[in-house]
């Protein structure tokens, strides 16, 4: 039998059952120390034999008390190093399952990289009696399969307006279609003229260029490019400009805020960039 069974079965109860065993004697000696002052003729020597009584009664339930307390503390010891004891177990266990699967995913990972050998003959087997294919050859467009269709009118001669339509120097097929429908084709169709001669290009001389527009005599001498307002702003400081929508100015300076320095006029100052654009 363990420790712990020992305790919880034989132990333990032994030591409630003194416990209640002394709770009998502690009354038959109050008892008896009560007669025995009442009756005893020296009452002094009857309170020191009560005094002497009750010390060695109440000792021995100390006594008592004292041994089940230790032995129910030590039976909290041993329940705490089994639960312990079970937490390393699980834990051990769960260990186990993880190493389990890394074994097994390093062998599926391992199969997947393994050298496939494949047999050297051919797995693709040609039917026995192959199908005869038809050589292929090119069919030239009939152009007049389809003259016939869609066009309300059957002309015998339309063979001939194409004909007549597809040599050079001879007039279109569809100028020709058009005659036949609106009043018979002519007899005898005269050939195109030819083109003009093209004028020579060297003999023609280059326009002008257009004239420079002349800037105001406000516009500073070195300036990074000419801009034109799009919205209306008015100036928030002395050193701003104001303009409206349309105004001409030119940026001497920009500034990576999104901020500008330009010429307006007579007035120069600062405006923000996204009010303007090149012009």
């Amino acid at each position: 039998m363990s420790e712990l069974e020992r305790l919880r079965q034989r132990d333990i109860p032994a030591g409630r059952q003194g416990l209640r065993e002394q709770h009998g004697n502690l009354h038959r000696v109050a008892e008896y120390c009560e007669s025995n002052y009442l009756q005893a003729s020296d009452k002094r020597k009857a309170l020191e034999e009560t005094m002497a009584l009750s010390t060695q009664s109440l000792a021995s339930v100390t006594y008592q008390v004292s041994s089940l307390a230790t032995a129910f503390l030590r039976l909290l010891d041993l329940q705490a190093a089994q639960l312990r004891q079970v937490e390393a177990d699980v834990t051990c266990v769960a260990q186990r399952v993880d190493i389990h699967k890394e074994k097994v995913s390093r062998r599926e990972i391992g199969s997947l990289t393994v050298t496939k050998r494949f047999p050297p003959c051919q797995k693709i087997v040609a039917p026995p009696n192959p199908p005869s294919l038809e050589p292929y050859y090119r069919k030239p467009l009939n152009f007049s399969v389809l003259d016939d269709i869609g066009h309300g009118i059957k002309v015998p001669a339309l063979c001939d307006v194409w004909e007549l339509g597809t040599g050079p120097g001879q007039a279109p097929a569809t100028l020709l279609l058009l005659l036949l429908l609106l009043g018979g084709a002519p007899a005898e169709l005269e050939p195109l003229p030819p083109p003009s001669a093209l004028p020579d290009l060297e003999d023609l001389a280059l326009p002008p260029p257009p004239p420079a527009s002349e800037e105001p005599s406000w516009v500073p001498e070195n300036y990074l490019e000419k801009v034109v307002a799009l919205y209306p702003y008015t100036r928030q400081k002395d050193n701003e400009l104001s303009f409206q929508p349309g105004a001409l100015l030119f940026v001497t300076r920009r500034y990576s805020d999104g901020w500008c320095e330009g010429v307006l006029g007579q007035q120069a100052g600062f405006f923000p960039g996204n009010y303007v654009e090149p012009c």
